[in-house]
């Protein structure tokens, strides 16, 4: 018998891994080790992953199973038999039996490849097909996850592979974009041209594939992991939301205290300011696409902002950061409270600093934080951030091009709020306008995202897929919110179905971006009316606690929810409202 894996050792090895090119037997035989601790019950409950595929797992589902867990998901893998898909995918894709379906085809199970001699026309119908076959196989109560259609390891129309219609690279690229267009906000795709790309000449081996059937050789195998990984973590609402960035000889060259705005290494004129230029423009592109920038420098405030706008080198400006924490106190103390500023958990920051010293101390004191590994040349700084994929994105909404400004925009809010001596006025100058809206197409994707990656105020675990939402028996309200500073967007959700003398609320999440906003009180109140129309007498939620939902009970506990016997939060429609919103309440049931 096996001795009891020591699961401290373990997670320390883990975190231990460097975050870019982490050795991959090492990383193997830790996922060995997780995998008996995860069969053994001691790492908690286990999401439940299916893994079908074509070729042999096995290494494959080691190395993933270290991989997840570096991300804080412990994930029980369900290896369906070798040379199974998409056969058993026929009877089992909408069966219950796992909480995520991983799909792991290659370039050879494309079923459609048309004739090398074929005009567009029939191209284009043969890889409509495809794609039709494979997301045919996409369950729509669960969250999904598949690899693309690597490229051909042949290329038999040479150059003309990837361009003639009759090309086997073309018909790759055009069912992974085919496949793309077809994927809802709960199916993940992997970019397996881009693997390959990444990998080099590394990521097909034939005497591998000769003898296990494996499409990538051995040294592929992290990058493949790492990406697989990823996208769980970005599906299930587990991906990091804030980039926390050091200053000096981090963002820029040089000691600003020591050498001035006219002494920082920044800006085209060498190649090593050139990289701090190119990590700049890394960063601020991070945040138009929903990624919250924070700044965590041991600096004076004055002489630290200097920089922003001072200087002609720079590309970040002080609109670009939600939270600017400069100061002399050690970097673990500082990276807490801005994960209080900015109402988020540690587990959602991402750290970036030269120093290893500071590094070990934040890596140190604050495990759930990613603390990303930088060489010494400064060139390197992006790229070490693109091989930990701490950001992963399947889907961008409008939500997202706006988040770091919503951010910011928060930050002010608190800033005034914490002057104003009367935060009634305060709420009410604000001039909050809240719109209730239905389940429409166009907000399809925001809902089942927002559902997804909402943690604190949540209900429970279930996710809702836009089919399940879609349902004839389930009533869906979203709440957007806008004031004289920020348009939010669609920032709550709730999930609703009438059962008898109740309306259940079935999920109900709110962002943490509009906390101490009293938008629940803004929801409670369109929820009373749902109930009213359905002649319902109580509002219940089935709420299960969590180690992030904490907040999500006081919050209910505030507006006058209380516990039944059976475990369910309920509130009587005729309560009381617990205090004014403040909004501009718009229901579009109510023109």
């Amino acid at each position: 018998m096996a001795a009891p894996v020591d699961i401290a050792a373990l997670r320390a090895a883990l975190r231990a891994l460097p975050t870019g090119d982490a050795d991959g037997d090492a990383l193997q035989r830790l996922g060995r080790r997780a995998r008996r601790a995860i069969a053994a019950g001691d790492l908690g409950k286990p999401v439940r992953i299916r893994v079908v595929s074509s070729f042999m797992v096995d290494m494959l589902a080691d190395a993933l199973t270290a991989s997840l867990l570096r991300r804080g998901i412990v994930a029980e893998l369900d290896l369906a038999p070798y040379g199974a898909l998409p056969t058993s995918l026929i009877g089992q894709a909408g069966q219950p039996d796992c909480d995520l379906l991983m799909l792991l085809p290659t370039h050879r199970d494309a079923m459609y490849t048309p004739d090398l001699q074929a005009d567009r026309e029939a191209a284009a119908r043969a890889a409509d097909r495809e794609a039709d076959f494979w997301a045919g196989l996409w369950p729509s109560d669960r969250p999904v996850v598949q690899l693309t259609f690597d490229p051909p390891v042949f290329r038999v129309a040479a150059e003309a592979d990837g361009f003639t219609p009759g090309g086997a690279l073309n018909h790759v690229r055009a069912v992974n974009q085919r496949l793309a267009e077809r994927a809802g906000g709960h199916v993940a795709l992997v970019d397996a041209e881009a693997l390959a790309a990444q990998v080099g000449r590394a990521w097909h081996s034939a005497r591998t594939y000769a003898l296990c059937k494996q499409p990538f050789a051995n040294d592929a195998m992290t990058e493949v992991a790492e990406a697989l990984a990823a996208a769980v973590a970005g599906v299930t609402g587990r991906s990091r939301k804030v980039l926390v960035l050091d200053l000096d000889n981090t963002v820029w060259g040089g000691v600003i205290g020591d050498v001035g705005l006219e002494g920082l290494v920044l800006g085209m004129e060498t190649a090593e300011g050139e990289a701090f230029v190119a990590l700049q423009r890394y960063a601020q592109a991070l945040s138009r696409r929903g990624v919250i920038l924070a700044v965590c420098s041991k600096n004076n405030d004055a002489i630290a902002r200097s920089a922003f706008g001072g200087h002609s080198g720079m590309v970040l400006q002080a609109d670009d950061i939600a939270c600017f924490m400069a100061n002399f106190e050690d970097k673990a103390t500082n990276i807490r409270r801005i994960a209080e500023t900015l109402n988020v958990g540690l587990d959602s920051l991402v750290f970036v600093d030269d120093n290893p010293v500071e590094r070990a101390w934040v890596r140190d004191q604050l495990p759930e934080v990613l603390v990303i590994d930088l060489p010494e040349d400064p060139v390197g700084y992006v790229e070490a951030i693109e091989k930990a994929r701490p950001f992963p994105l399947h889907r961008l909404t409008a939500e997202d091009v706006g988040r770091n400004r919503s951010y910011l925009a928060r930050a002010r809010v608190a800033e005034a709020a914490g002057a104003a001596g009367d935060i009634e006025s305060f709420l009410a100058g604000l001039e909050p306008r809240a719109t209730c809206a239905p389940l429409v197409p166009e907000n399809a994707d925001r809902v089942v995202q927002l559902i997804g990656k909402t943690n604190q105020f949540k209900l429970n675990p279930s996710t809702w897929p836009a089919d399940a939402l879609s349902a004839d028996d389930v009533g869906v309200l979203t709440l957007s919110l806008a004031d004289r500073m920020q348009d939010y967007g669609i920032v709550a959700v709730a999930v609703t179905r009438a059962e008898g003398a109740d309306l259940i609320v079935e999920q109900w999440v709110m962002s943490c971006r509009v906390f101490s906003r009293r938008l629940e009180h803004a929801m409670l109140e369109l929820l009373t009316r749902s109930a009213a129309e359905h002649g319902c007498a109580r509002i219940v939620l089935p709420f299960t606690p969590s180690p992030k939902n904490g907040v999500a009970r006081d919050f209910l506990a505030a507006l006058g929810f209380v516990e039944a016997d059976d475990g369910r939060l309920v509130i009587d429609v005729d309560t009381p409202a617990a205090a004014p919103h403040h909004m501009t309440l718009t229901d579009w049931r109510r023109p």
